[in-house]
Formats: C-alpha cells, structure tokens, sequence
C-alpha cells in the first residue's frame, strides 16, 4: 500500500467522523419555551394577610416566565363580595387574565351559573367575554346568546342574539 493511499484513507475517515459527529444546527434554532415549573394534581394557594384570596387547581400546569398553562383548571376568586370559581378544560393564564377553553362553567356563591365552550376573565376587571355560545342560569332564570360581556362586580351583561325568561318579583 502506498503511503499516499494510506493518508486519503485517513483523511476520508476523518471528514467522516466530523460529518457524522458534529453539532445539529436545528437543535440550536428550536425555540420552543421551556416550563420553569411542571405539576400534576396540583392546588396553588395565594394568601393574603386576611385569608385565601385565590385558588388554582389543575390536572397538569406549566409554568413559564409570564404565564401558566393548565388543563382540567379550577380558579377561585375570593377577593370580590361573592365567592366565585371558574372551570375549563383549558386554561392560560397572564397577567391576571385567564383564558379559557372547553367546558367553561363559571358559578357564584349567590347561585348565578353561566356556561359556555370560550371566554375570557379579567379577575381585575371582573369581567368574563366570550365570543361564542353562553347560557347564564340563576333560580329559574334562564338567558341564552352569543358574544357575552359580562360584568361580575357590578352585575351588567351585555350580548348578541339574547333569548332566555327571567322572574321577576
């Protein structure tokens, strides 16, 4: 074997080895955020120096830098003059707003339900929208429609297509 075969040989194994060893450009281009914080079957509790003021309970939530993200989400507020808690499938959650998706079923202590498969809820506003089907229950009052906006504090809805029988006393 001639000394020149010998160090293409060479040569060609190690472009090889560099070839099949060096670095993945594409892992370095995901960008994908990573969870600072994973849980499952979890209750978060926020305290104040009164009492609980807000419960976050899931099957599985994600916590990054600016936002949760849950599924099977129960959220509590306790901070307004009725108790109230909304649930969803889905839920995100930043900077104090909450989106929700699937099976959204909001209910407060004095016994107003409303559900929907959409929305939002800005617990500082206290405000639920949803663009989408809803259905507010309380006694045997009954309101559907579309395109809710819906004030919790101050008790004022607004909405599209609005159909339902109210009792009034």
């Amino acid at each position: 074997m001639s000394i020149n075969l010998f160090f293409v040989l060479i040569l060609g194994l190690l472009i090889g080895m560099y070839g099949y060893f060096s670095p993945d450009d594409r892992a370095a281009q995901d960008n994908r955020e990573i969870p600072k914080i994973e849980l499952t079957d979890f209750t978060l509790y926020e305290i104040s120096h009164k009492r609980i003021d807000h419960i976050l309970e899931g099957k599985e939530g994600k916590k990054f830098d600016e936002y949760y993200v849950i599924t099977s989400a129960k959220f509590s507020d306790n901070t307004k003059n009725l108790f109230q808690t909304i649930r969803s499938d889905n839920a995100d959650y930043r900077n104090n707003i909450i989106k929700v998706d699937g099976n959204v079923h909001y209910v407060r202590e004095d016994g107003l339900e409303f559900r929907s498969h959409e929305g939002t809820y800005d617990s500082k506003a206290s405000l639920i929208r949803t663009k989408g089907a809803f259905v507010i229950t309380q006694n045997a009052n009954h309101v559907e429609g579309t395109a809710l906006n819906y004030n919790t504090e101050h008790d004022t809805v607004s909405a599209d297509h609005v159909r339902g029988s109210y009792q009034l006393k």
